[in-house]
């Protein structure tokens, strides 16, 4: 849960009566234990009650949550009406599970005491209990965006009377890639609806987006000198990448962490890290786990629950689920691998140093990490301090490749053994210069040889050996020579008598045995190609269709077209005649 404000200190210092809550809202937050509001609150809280389209920047852990929370619920308080089914009153967008889960606990807990109904629709939950609750109808909906898209594609949910449209962690919406749901969802609400829009950083993306869907809205920014807050310290350590993983486990050996949130750029990195770290805690209390988006909701629901109790010490995670953990007392932030871009480190290490609580960022960096770190302090405008007390460190100085004037070079622009061509071992082909070689006579000039055949043009001169020359031509497998042995088989007299056109037939070889089963055969093959037979014609219609010969010339004879007719690639469907029953009785 966002820390919303401080906690109370004196009972006669509660300043959130100031915004005119009701009484319910004041005594939930009196409840928890908070009594100043944080800067993003005080300023924002007023603009969003009023009614005003708000665009909010304030880093990770200012307490954002309640800023655009507490307001909304306070005004769908005020002449409180039941909701429609399936009509939604709020809207709350978030990018990743975690943070719908923990937006929705939050206005659970601030909505005690009030009629007001919240529901948390996320990927990886079952949809039946969804459906059912919003056919009962809720005032707050708060979901992911790919999960809302197939609600509306099926009508679970309408944005038809929606009146408020919130969007939290608006820049990394934008960076995986949510922009056109998002204005689907836009365009889906009434026309006199309320924007708020929340991000930690304002680039060029946020900019653009916040003019398309924002009306003359509100611009509210929490001071601060940099991006990150100032309770972390950051610290960077220069080792190779094969040795990162020992001294990952000689840093998580320290009895100091309280709990310590690894972060992996790939969903496989973080298996790898996790199941690494497992082998090297065995026997140990450590526990170590992984979270990530390829597991279960249910699963990692689990997972943020043992850690946020302190059964887990230890949990690596990626980018995407970073913006959705806030678990209270993480000591260390470390990032094993430096994020590729710059914005995601601010929200890695907002991970710690929350309301004011102290926390360590250390982030490991190998040579090809060079050009991701200095984006990184640019963006953050800070140093990151280089901590030299282990015994991985090296001098990225003294790196070769990092030398001043020398040359980046990767590691595909090796020879990788091979030498280096001369010219005569050159493939491109060599371009005479011009005037060279004027006194070489031109082909037309130079004798011919009339002996030798005229080449073809695309065709290669074929170099024959001369043993080659006067071999004689191998003889040809002919079947029908090859019954030398076998003249008394019946079978081979059978075919021997049916030879082709150009085997010479044996003046002394036995006529064919004729039966009388070849003869009831050619009969009806005869009867059934319509040549003469004793038997009369079927009718007009068994003539027409049935009385077709092949000619030698390849047309069919007949009446019909050979080009008309339907080929059935040279089969017969079979088709069964039909008896006719007849009656027992004439």
């Amino acid at each position: 849960m966002t820390q919303a404000v401080a906690p109370i200190m004196d009972a006669e210092a509660f300043d959130f009566d100031k915004f005119g809550f009701d009484k319910a809202i004041i005594k939930s937050i009196k409840k928890e234990g908070f009594t100043t509001p944080t800067p993003i609150q005080d300023m924002a809280i007023l603009p969003v009650m009023s009614g005003a389209d708000l665009m909010g920047i304030a880093q990770t852990g200012s307490g954002k949550t309640a800023a655009f929370s507490l307001p909304i619920m306070n005004n769908l308080i005020h002449d409180y009406q039941m909701p429609e089914k399936n009509h939604p009153k709020v809207l709350i967008i978030a990018p990743t599970r975690e943070l719908v889960m923990q937006i929705g606990k939050f206005i659970d807990t601030f909505s005690r005491g009030t009629p007001l109904k919240s529901l948390v629709v996320a990927g990886g939950q079952p949809y039946q209990p969804q459906i059912r609750k919003l056919k009962y109808g809720v005032d707050i909906l708060i979901s992911t965006p790919g999960r809302l898209i197939d609600h509306m594609g099926s009508g679970t949910v309408k944005l038809g009377k929606c009146h408020t449209f919130i969007l939290d962690e608006a820049d990394r919406m934008l960076d995986m890639g949510f922009i056109d749901e998002v204005k689907e969802m836009q365009a889906a609400l009434r026309e006199d609806h309320q924007t708020v829009m929340f991000s930690a950083t304002m680039n060029d993306k946020v900019r653009k987006l916040s003019m398309a869907l924002l009306k003359e809205p509100e611009f509210v920014e929490q001071e601060r000198k940099t991006m990150v807050a100032e309770t972390i310290s950051h610290k960077l350590m220069n080792v190779r990448r094969k040795n990162k993983i020992d001294l990952l486990v000689q840093i998580l050996q320290d009895e100091t962490i309280e709990k310590a949130l690894v972060f992996s750029r790939t969903k496989l990195g973080a298996d790898n890290i996790c199941g690494l770290l497992k082998e090297a805690f065995r026997d140990t209390p450590v526990r170590v786990d992984s979270i990530h988006g390829d597991k279960k909701q249910r699963t990692r629901e689990k997972i943020l629950l043992n850690f946020r109790k302190g059964r887990t010490k230890v949990l690596v995670a990626t980018d995407v689920a970073a913006r959705g953990i806030d678990v209270d007392g993480i000591s260390h932030v470390i990032n094993y691998e430096l994020p590729i871009e710059a914005e995601n480190y601010v929200h890695r290490v907002g991970r710690t140093g929350r309301a004011g609580q102290s926390g360590i960022a250390i982030s490991f960096c190998d040579p090809s990490d060079m050009r991701l770190l200095k984006e990184i302090e640019h963006l953050i405008k800070l140093p990151i301090e280089v901590d030299e007390d282990h015994k991985y460190h090296f001098d990225i100085s003294d790196m070769r490749e990092f030398k001043k004037g020398g040359r980046n070079k990767g590691k595909f622009d090796k020879s990788r053994g091979r030498t280096k061509k001369t010219n005569t071992e050159s493939r491109r082909p060599k371009f005479r210069k011009e005037g060279a070689n004027e006194n070489r006579p031109s082909n037309d000039s130079r004798p011919s040889n009339n002996k030798r055949p005229a080449r073809q043009e695309g065709f290669r001169k074929t170099e024959h050996k001369k043993s080659d020359v006067n071999k004689p031509e191998a003889k040809r497998y002919d079947p029908w020579q090859g019954s030398q042995g076998f003249e008394d088989d019946p079978v081979i007299k059978k075919l021997m008598a049916n030879k082709p056109s150009h085997v010479k037939k044996d003046k002394n070889a036995e006529p064919p045995i004729k039966s009388k089963k070849n003869e009831d055969f050619k009969g009806k093959k005869n009867k059934k190609f319509g040549k003469k037979s004793d038997k009369p014609a079927r009718g007009k219609k068994y003539s027409e269709n049935k009385g077709r010969a092949n000619n030698n010339d390849g047309k069919i004879s007949g009446n019909r077209d050979a080009s008309k007719l339907k080929q059935t690639g040279g089969h017969k469907t079979f088709s069964p005649k039909r008896k006719t029953l007849k009656a027992n009785h004439s």
